[in-house]
């Protein structure tokens, strides 16, 4: 039975749901519970639900238990954290299905609006992007997080919202054929990806999904001395890849 908010979708190709988790025990299970119930069991056999894990919490023992409740979940261990960039990266490289999709474990996302970006995936399209509105994150991220795209607008001269979004679906080959020159942001892995696959002209649809507040927990954020040297460190990384796409064109 397909899903009420399910339209248009080759159910031949089956796809990997790929979501780095760091401590998130209060959320996890309710998180993917709604992706099991809402989602994935309307997918084709096949597709799987692939999780980065360095939690030292009891996120772990959670997983665990889903794991044996649900076939589709596989789970790769990390030690200690590295980074989102190493987590995403890595499960990019893991996925198996010819559609990827990306999405945070926070639980701030709605499972129920993957239907709005999968109703397009037969209109050729490489990227799928949800782009957040009503964003309900802390105020300073929200400003920091204006200012950033503002910056990227004004570089690019791209109209995007939500430069750095965590919730979209793409295809495999394509990923694939970028991943390896995404060098540029060291933590904004998502920006640079959609940066370089507009500079190289791939087919992109954007589309608004919503955003609602954690129910438990508080959103993650840097330290100001972090965030500043972060924040610098993405600003050089913004002029390094404007400065590889000129030197192709001259």
């Amino acid at each position: 039975m397909p899903h009420p908010h399910q339209t248009n979708w080759d159910s031949s190709e089956p796809v990997s749901i790929l979501m780095p988790v760091c401590n998130e025990q209060e959320v996890i299970e309710a998180v993917i519970e709604e992706w099991a119930q809402d989602v994935i069991q309307y997918l084709p056999a096949g597709s799987e639900l692939m999780i980065d894990d360095a939690s030292t919490d009891g996120t772990r023992d959670i997983l665990a238990k889903l794991i044996a409740r649900y076939p589709f979940i596989k789970v790769f261990y990390q030690d200690k954290k590295d980074g989102f960039a190493n987590a995403a990266r890595r499960l990019y490289k893991n996925a198996n299905c010819p559609w990827i999709f990306f999405t945070d474990s926070d639980g701030q996302y709605i499972a129920k609006d993957f239907w709005k970006l999968a109703k397009h995936i037969n209109n050729n399209f490489d990227l799928i992007r949800g782009a957040k509105v009503g964003r309900k994150d802390p105020m300073l991220r929200r400003v920091a997080s204006g200012v950033f795209n503002k910056i990227i607008q004004f570089l690019f001269n791209m109209n995007y919202l939500d430069f750095n979004s965590a919730f979209f679906l793409i295809k495999k080959p394509v990923l694939d054929g970028l991943l390896d020159h995404i060098d540029c942001m060291e933590t904004l892995i998502n920006t640079e990806l959609l940066l370089r696959m507009e500079l190289e002209n791939y087919n992109i649809k954007q589309v608004y999904v919503l955003h609602r507040m954690r129910l438990f927990g508080v959103s993650r954020g840097l330290p100001p001395l972090k965030f500043m040297l972060h924040s610098l460190k993405a600003l050089q990384g913004l002029y390094k890849i404007k400065a590889s796409y000129r030197v192709r064109e001259s």
